[in-house]
Formats: C-alpha cells, structure tokens, sequence
C-alpha cells in the first residue's frame, strides 16, 4: 500500500503538467485537487491488487487497459468535437476590425477561415496524443492476447 502511495505521489508530479494549466485556464483550483485525489486513490488501488495478484490481478488489468483505451478514443472525439463545433470568436465586418495576434504582436487581420484554420491545427494535439494512447493499448492488448493464447496466431497450422 505504501508503494501504492508513494508512486501516487510521483504520478502527482508527473501530471502537474496539465492539471496546473488546467486549474489556471479555469480559475477552479478543484480540478487540481480532484485530479490529485484521483490519482493517488488509482495508485492506492493499483498496489493493493498488486500485492493480491491472482485472478483479482488479471481482471484490474483488464479495467486498466479498457481505462486507458476509453482515455485515448475520449482524447481523439474531444479533438474532433472541437473541429465539429467551431465558432468563430470574431466576425470581422464593416464596424468590427479583428486582429491576428501571433506571440504577443499584431500581424494583420484575422478572417473566419485563419480562425478555423488555427482551431484545426490546435486540434491535432488531442486527436494525435489520444491516437497514439488508442494504438499503444490496442497494441499491448494484442501482445497480450497472443502471449495468452498461443495457437491462436495460426489457428490452421498443423505441429
């Protein structure tokens, strides 16, 4: 258990990376303590059933990979779901001049199609991390699959 704890703490740090940001851009620091209870109590868990094993083992590891399967295709319908709804944050017009910023300076005016074309771009990263997180499980259960299961990786060969 106290492995558990510990290696909770690491992964504390480790998502500090985003659940700071997170806090932050929502002004809600509840997030930040949310996340952290989440994933020490996941760790906690996590070290329990390892020191158990057994079939207790095999099912928290199937929980585990659904987790991390349904984290990936989440990630990549978040990313599509932003493409999908895009509005534009400013129409230009004859009484409204929008401005393109690009780090802190002014670089021209921003039409609809530079707005959306930013918003795809900025889409990419959860669409890629969450298909990257997709394959990699896919992937493992796979391995994981055929290592359990040896025959099944030519069912009409004859030994």
């Amino acid at each position: 258990m106290q492995n558990g704890l510990r290696n909770g703490g690491y992964w504390c740090v480790a998502f500090s990376v985003i659940l700071l940001p997170v806090g932050f851009a929502t002004g809600w620091w509840g997030w930040v303590v949310l996340g952290y209870a989440a994933i020490i109590c996941v760790s906690g868990i996590v070290g329990v059933v390892l020191a158990v094993g057994g079939p207790l083992l095999t099912v928290a590891a199937f929980l585990l990979w659904l987790l991390a399967l349904s984290a990936g295709v989440g990630l990549i319908a978040f990313g599509v779901h932003a493409v999908v709804t895009f509005e534009p944050y400013c129409v230009p017009s004859e009484t409204v001049d929008c401005r393109r910023l690009l780090n802190g300076q002014d670089v021209g005016e921003a039409t609809v199609a530079d707005q959306r074309r930013s918003m795809v771009a900025d889409s990419l990263y959860p669409i890629g991390g969450g298909a990257a997180i997709a394959v990699a499980t896919l992937a493992v259960g796979a391995v994981r699959v055929r290592d359990r299961f040896p025959r099944a990786r030519f069912p009409h060969r004859r030994r």
